[in-house]
């Protein structure tokens, strides 16, 4: 508990924080209206107390002053309260919003910032990380709505102490509205709950409609005719979600219109018992007039107050996954300190390697241990599912090994700091992106530190076999790619070719990555890109001993690596040279013969 209250405080502090960096006047501004907010309306009601009771105890005369001076209170304290809190609204929206941009780079980059991709494939993490994102603008609005349930608690004590000035009694009243907050907080669980439970459904909802605007699942979409399915599944995914809201929502509303009838029956009590105190002449007839205003302002505050608790309760919620996904990318990042190396001069070595997903019981990878050495090429074989792409994941930290380790020139790779070893390492998945820039930038952004300069960019083009595709597109490295922007669509083998570019922009790599690289391209032209990336991984192994791993099915591009490794049923099954291999006769041979065969044919 004191754990969580001090996380909150924290978590208050900082959003102040960045309501100050944003705009030190309006935060400042802010406080000083809320303080006028606070006082004014019990101004306003003092104050027609004192003209009411002025009325009676000087009926003909007497001067104007005992008038003019309450008056002119009840004036100002109204006109000053009534502009401060459309004056505060306004300022407060202008700062959310710039603590909202403020938050959102801050969850982008802490999910960003995680070194491994473990939160961006388990569900419930994605969930966390989803629901961290979308909540930006209520969390942005934390310090604001907890502002204004400190203002409304002020108001409705400083309310209750009037009354209780005209009669202690009144008091009581105070207890009346605890049915309404009482009941308010309940029915706010019970919606965040919800929330959080149909956190992946929502997600899975929003996928589908994107996936049905999305133009590459377009042509598949439209020759199955499973549109109209999606859109109608995604409509019950929603219609299932919003009924989980509105029956906990409607089982509030009954609850809290129970607590309001509460409050309203002690209301009456109140103006009965005052009623009767002025019948009977204790009392003047002006407190009865303050009782009816401050009743009136009682609810409006009572209502504001169990809002504005409603929106900190709701970003507090939001600040639960804020908390997670901050602390996740910090304890994420590692222990690692030390910076790669320069060069490798004995290469990177898997020993007893394993590794599971979370909830699997059987591992990908099962006690694999391999050395690749430092400047040389090493090819992955396989069968769909081997677990090729997750050694890959292993070597350039973006998976943790379950068990074991792996060494950089005898360094585990745990010591050496995530954001240095990704500097040092480059590749080409199969699942590349389609970044949709100029063709300089999304060749460029392989090696941020080179991506003005263009004799970089058109190495890296020419080296990826790429420069007659840049030389026709309208305006070469400035042309505006894909259709999101107006710019120009490329085929997959196009885009397939600037991603290769991408990949080669670095030129002193440790680690060079190719999984499955070219299987939108032929066979002959993945053969001819891949002795032109041959002679750039050889370039690069002469200056910094850099390992090449290609991960690929077409044997005729395995066969120009210097070393072979072959992976079946989760471990090592055989390794050696091309050659060395088809003489073996073992796995490698036969699944070379089988693919020989499927071309004679």
């Amino acid at each position: 508990m004191i754990r969580r209250l001090r996380q909150s405080i924290a978590l208050v502090r900082h959003l102040i924080g960045l309501g100050w960096r944003a705009s030190p006047g309006a935060t400042i501004a802010a406080a000083g209206l809320h303080l006028v907010v606070i006082f004014g309306s019990a101004g306003v009601a003092q104050s027609q107390r004192s003209v009411i009771d002025g009325l009676r105890s000087h009926p003909r005369g007497g001067g104007l002053t005992w008038l003019l001076i309450p008056a002119a209170v009840a004036g100002f304290a109204q006109a000053a309260s009534t502009i401060s809190t459309r004056v505060a609204a306004n300022v407060a929206v202008g700062l959310n919003q710039r603590v909202e941009v403020e938050l959102s780079e801050e969850v982008l980059g802490y999910a960003a910032h995680v070194p491994t991709i473990e939160h961006l494939e388990r569900a419930d993490y994605l969930d966390r990380v989803y629901l961290a994102a979308k909540g930006s603008r209520e969390l942005a609005a934390l310090v604001r709505s907890l502002t204004a349930t400190a203002v409304c608690a002020l108001m409705l004590a400083l309310s209750l102490w009037l009354l209780a000035l005209v009669h202690p009694a009144l008091l009581l009243l105070g207890v009346t509205t605890l049915p309404v907050l009482l009941v308010a907080g309940r029915t706010r669980k019970a919606v965040q709950q919800v929330h959080d439970e149909t956190a992946q459904t929502t997600r899975l909802e929003s996928e589908l409609n994107t996936l049905l605007l999305d133009s590459g699942a377009a042509k598949e979409i439209w020759i199955s005719g499973s549109g109209p399915a999606l859109s109608a599944r995604a409509e019950r995914l929603w219609d299932g979600v919003t009924d989980a809201h509105h029956r906990v929502l409607l089982r509030g509303a009954a609850l809290e219109s129970a607590g309001w009838l509460v409050y309203v029956l002690g209301l009456a009590g109140a103006l009965a018992l005052v009623a009767h105190e002025v019948m009977a002449e204790r009392i003047g007839i002006g407190a009865l007039v303050l009782v009816v205003s401050l009743s009136a302002q009682l609810r409006w505050q009572l209502a504001a107050f169990r809002e504005n608790y409603g929106q900190t309760a709701e970003a507090g919620r939001v600040g639960r996954h804020y908390r997670w996904l901050r602390d996740y990318a910090r304890d994420g990042v590692g222990d690692g300190t030390a910076p790669a190396p320069d060069r490798l001069t004995d290469g990177i070595t898997l020993e007893d390697v394993t590794f599971g997903y979370p909830g699997s019981e059987t591992p990908v990878l099962r006690s694999v241990s391999a050395h690749l050495p430092a400047g040389s090429i090493v090819g992955l074989v396989g069968i769909n599912g081997a677990g090729k792409s997750t050694m890959v994941k292993l070597l350039t930290g973006l998976y943790r090994p379950t068990a074991g380790r792996i060494l950089v020139d005898g360094q585990p790779l745990t010591g050496i700091d995530p954001g240095s070893w990704a500097a040092a390492s480059c590749g080409v998945f199969q699942d590349f992106a389609r970044l949709h820039l100029l063709v300089r930038e999304t060749v460029g952004v392989g090696d941020l530190s080179a991506l003005d300069d263009p004799a970089a960019v058109r190495r890296a083009v020419g080296s990826a076999g790429a420069g007659d595709l840049v030389a026709g597109l309208p305006e070469g490295v400035d042309t505006q790619l894909g259709t999101l922007f107006g710019g120009v669509d490329l085929s997959g083998g196009q885009w397939q070719r600037l991603a290769l570019a991408r990949g080669m922009m670095r030129t002193a790599p440790l680690l060079l990555i190719l999984d499955e690289p070219t299987a939108a391209l032929d066979p002959q032209a993945e053969h001819d890109l891949f002795e032109n990336f041959a002679r750039h991984a050889r370039e690069a192994a002469v200056r910094t001993g850099a390992v090449t791993v290609l991960v690929s099915h077409r044997f005729s591009t395995v066969s120009m690596a210097d070393h072979v490794i072959v992976i079946a049923d989760g471990g090592i099954v055989e390794s050696g040279s091309h050659r060395e291999l088809l003489a073996s006769g073992g796995r490698y041979a036969e699944l070379y013969e089988t693919q020989a065969k499927a071309y004679e044919a």
